[in-house]
């Protein structure tokens, strides 16, 4: 039981790491896409 909890908590964190990690990188993709936006003009 404990171990399948274990198991699930490392899985549910390494998906909260994933995610949060995605989400840095898909707002700085925005905020880099804004800027070359401003300079191409």
């Amino acid at each position: 039981m404990f171990q399948r909890l274990k198991k699930a908590g490392i899985v549910a964190s390494v998906f909260a790491i994933a995610f949060f990690i995605i989400k840095i990188i898909l707002k700085n993709a925005y905020v880099m896409s804004i800027i070359y936006r401003w300079f191409e003009d």
